[in-house]
């Protein structure tokens, strides 16, 4: 079951019980690297040091599940670290669009483009993974999010809506409703935010 899966980036913010199934768990992951809940976990592509870590932790994961599974870029390069940035960045970027409080919420969804192979055969068309290094990873992350808008698992992986944590997770609710990474911590804190808010609003309105 995906759920036994250990993800080394998202286990640090207790997503064990919220990982997405298969290869859709490794682009959780690489959103998970981002310096996120509280206190602030470090961020894991930071350096090349850290990032390599985190990149053989995790496609080791993810060749236990997927035999498609990427290689490494060996060794990784600024560069490379750079190109590994921003599609986290991006991907968080869209998935977080749509929130009220995100300043990204009236702006498009960045554009992630990559480039990948398809055969065809008795079994069907299939897509593979193209390029080398850090883009044969950008070709495998847009694959697996291809494969979800299909199956309609994509709408799943979420960003959680407390700005202050961010973490992404797998809403396996029946109703695809879940906002919140944590509903105990997070969840509640916002509602309490929210609250006081609505407090604070209405005082002001009574002294107009």
């Amino acid at each position: 079951m995906s759920a036994a899966v250990q993800w080394p980036a998202s286990a640090r913010y207790e997503e064990v019980e919220h990982n997405a199934p298969g290869g859709l768990g490794f682009v959780q992951d690489l959103l998970n690297t981002a310096s996120l809940g509280k206190p602030r976990q470090p961020d894991l592509l930071e350096s090349v040091d850290t990032a390599e870590q985190w990149l053989r932790s995790s496609l080791t994961t993810l060749s236990s599940i997927d035999s498609s599974a990427p290689s490494a870029p060996c060794p990784l390069d600024a560069r490379g670290l750079g190109r590994l940035q921003s599609l986290r960045d991006d991907l968080r970027a869209a998935l977080a669009t749509g929130h009220a409080d995100e300043p990204s919420a009236a702006v498009a969804a960045p554009s992630i483009e990559t480039t990948a192979a398809v055969t065809l055969d008795a079994g069907g068309a299939r897509l593979h993974a193209r390029g080398k290094g850090v883009e044969l990873l950008r070709s495998y992350v847009m694959i697996q999010l291809a494969a979800a808008t299909y199956a309609d698992t994509m709408r799943r992986l979420k960003v959680c809506a407390n700005p202050r944590c961010r973490g992404a997770f797998y809403d396996r609710s029946k109703n695809c409703s879940r906002l919140w990474h944590d509903v105990t911590t997070c969840g509640n804190t916002q509602n309490v935010r929210a609250y006081r808010a609505r407090l604070k609003e209405r005082g002001l309105s009574s002294a107009r």
